[in-house]
């Protein structure tokens, strides 16, 4: 069997190798089945695009297994069985699997010849389309992706012609500013705008138009179908064609009212707070003078009582009155030292050196350390330093080491030890005492709280914890306790390097 190139009168008479060239140039091929003899004609074109020898001659059944099983395979069938009884000329796009396995797009047309009333042949063209079909489908699922993402999407998007009509919008969008669709429609973009927004909308869109900016992205009110104000953040581009000319806006559109609504009212607290701040600050500056003017007037006048008349110091009365001046001045003094660690800025923060600041709180303690018999073992490298303010890390050292002298255990003699280690930005400083303890279950949620006390001890104000704990984190550090009753605690003391 010969390659078909020209079996009759139906096609015109060319030369063959023209016919050969044109043929592999717009990858076409011809095809021609006899009925009668059930013979089927491939040209040069139709074998190459079934990847198959030249010298290829099919059978029909052979033929048609090329075409992928299922869909196309059927398809073929059909159209080859209504062109032979029906007459019907078919053109089709189909899948082929060829002789190499590769799966190729063709499109397939069929032309019944008719002789006294019945088909005794069929002739056609089969043209590779794969490349185009393909990227039509990749198109196709492009869009369907689109559209997908466009219906879906949390926000509002729309997309506007550049006279501000709406080409689409999705659900989101109307859901936003309440109207539907149709309503939406006898709208403009500019039509929902808040009104004093409308002329900066007109700049932008003038600067997207003249390529000043490739898109925008800003907050932006618009009303509501109700008339309520809506606060969104508006982003907006430009499509242009693939001749660089302005096509439509893309908009999307995110309703973040509530969020605006919720920072409206945090600031309003804010500034309410930072005022009722100022005045407590005020109030508290008011108080501590005049109560320490009248402490001292009330000191001036027990002291002239005594003076005046000696024997009134014999009276418990006047006793407890000394008392309660006493517990008068110290609470004033306690209030004074925790409210002094307030207003911290960054300008008042120095390179400490830890060491240094160790041995001059050990030195106004030694006498005290002395007196109970009590060993400090320090074991911090002298090169570590923290930044922070001098006079707090003091207060910080001095308010623990006193609780360990404090809350010593009176059978064994008192051990401190003091070590440092480093975790990220952090300078970590241990102090371990074999001390009373501290059962953490019990008060492990109020160990730093202000006035409270673990321990029956005549001294304990309750004050001490409560103001390292303050101080630490006044200098961005915090502190942390392991602590177990009869064993001793550990207080570590993160400071930043």
């Amino acid at each position: 069997m010969k390659s078909f190139t020209s079996p009759n009168s139906t096609f015109p008479s060319l030369d063959e190798n023209a016919s050969l060239l044109l043929q592999e140039a717009a990858s076409i091929g011809t095809w021609q089945f006899n009925i009668g003899d059930l013979n089927v004609y491939w040209s040069v074109g139709t074998k190459n695009i079934h990847d198959v020898a030249l010298n290829y001659e099919p059978t029909l059944a052979q033929a048609i297994e090329f075409y992928k099983k299922g869909f196309h395979r059927d398809r073929i069938r059909r159209d080859l069985e209504n062109a032979i009884k029906h007459s019907e000329k078919f053109d089709g796009e189909y899948l082929l699997i060829t002789a190499t396995g590769t799966e190729r797009w063709v499109r397939s047309v069929g032309v019944p010849v008719i002789e006294n009333g019945k088909c005794t042949k069929i002739y056609g063209v089969f043209h590779d389309i794969n490349f185009q079909k393909i990227a039509q489908l990749e198109l196709k699922e492009k869009e369907q992706k689109f559209r997908h993402t466009f219906v879906n999407a949390p926000n509002g998007v729309a997309l506007i012609s550049l006279t501000g009509e709406w080409i689409q919008v999705n659900p989101n969008f109307s859901k936003i500013f309440g109207y539907t669709e149709d309503q939406l429609r006898t709208l403009k973009l500019q039509d929902l705008c808040f009104p004093e927004d409308v002329a900066i909308d007109s700049v932008l869109n003038n600067n997207l138009l003249s390529k000043k900016i490739e898109n925008y992205q800003v907050e932006w009110r618009f009303l509501h179908e109700t008339g309520k104000t809506i606060w969104t953040v508006l982003s907006a581009s430009l499509v242009t064609s693939s001749l660089k000319t302005p096509d439509y806006y893309i908009c999307q559109i995110t309703d973040i009212t509530s969020l605006k609504n919720a920072n409206q009212r945090i600031n309003g607290l804010l500034t309410k707070t930072e005022g009722q701040n100022e005045k407590l600050l005020n109030f508290k500056h008011i108080v501590s003078h005049n109560l320490r003017s009248h402490t001292s007037n009330l000191d001036m006048l027990l002291t002239f009582l005594k003076q005046d008349i000696p024997t009134i110091t014999e009276s418990s009365v006047f006793h407890m009155l000394e008392s309660a001046f006493k517990n008068l001045e110290e609470t004033i003094d306690n209030l004074s030292e925790v409210s002094s660690f307030e207003n911290v800025t960054p300008d008042d923060f120095v390179e400490v050196n830890v060491v240094q600041i160790i041995n001059k709180t050990l030195t106004s303690l030694n006498t005290l350390f002395y007196d109970v018999g009590g060993i400090v073992d320090v074991k911090v490298p002298s090169s570590i330093t923290v930044m922070a303010i001098p006079e707090y890390i003091r207060s910080i050292f001095l308010n623990i080491l006193s609780n360990t002298i404090t809350y010593r255990s009176k059978q064994d003699l008192l051990k401190v030890s003091i070590t440092a280690t480093q975790v990220e930005d952090f300078i970590i400083i241990h102090f371990t005492d074999n001390g009373l303890g501290i059962d953490l279950d019990l008060h492990g949620d109020k160990i730093f709280g202000l006035y409270k006390t673990f321990h029956r001890n005549e001294n304990s104000r309750g004050l001490g914890l409560y103001i390292v704990k303050n101080q630490i984190e006044a200098l961005g550090g915090r502190i942390e306790v392991t602590s177990a009753v009869g064993k001793g605690s550990t207080f570590k003391i993160y400071i930043k390097r």
